[in-house]
C-alpha cells in the first residue's frame, strides 16, 4: 500500500499557551494533535474533518468556522479539500 499523505504531528508543552502560524494543508492531508484539550482550530480556507479518539461525534468545518476541543484524547484533522488552518493552544 502506498501512503502518499504523511501525518503531520503537532504538540505543545503542557501548561503553556501557544499559537501556531497558519498551516497550509493539501487535499487529504492529515494532522495529528496529541492532548488537544482547549485547542481552537480555525478553518481559514477549505473544508476540514475533525475526529477524536473515543469521541463519537465528528466535526466538519468550512472556511470561517472554528472548533474548540473539550477532550484530551488524540485528535485528527483531515483536509477534505486544500485549505489553510490556524491552531491556537491554551492551558486547560
Amino acid at each position: 500500500m502506498n501512503n502518499s499523505h504523511a501525518v503531520q504531528r503537532l504538540a505543545h508543552r503542557a501548561g503553556q499557551s501557544q499559537n501556531h502560524p497558519p498551516i497550509a494543508m493539501k487535499k487529504n492531508a492529515l494532522l495529528s494533535i496529541a492532548q488537544p484539550l482547549g485547542y481552537r482550530i480555525d478553518c481559514l480556507k477549505g473544508t476540514l474533518w475533525i475526529t477524536q479518539d473515543g469521541y463519537p461525534q465528528d466535526v466538519i468545518l468550512g472556511a470561517g468556522e472554528h472548533h474548540v476541543t473539550d477532550h484530551r484524547p488524540r485528535l485528527i484533522v483531515q483536509a477534505l479539500e486544500s485549505g489553510v488552518i490556524r491552531i491556537s493552544a491554551r492551558p486547560a
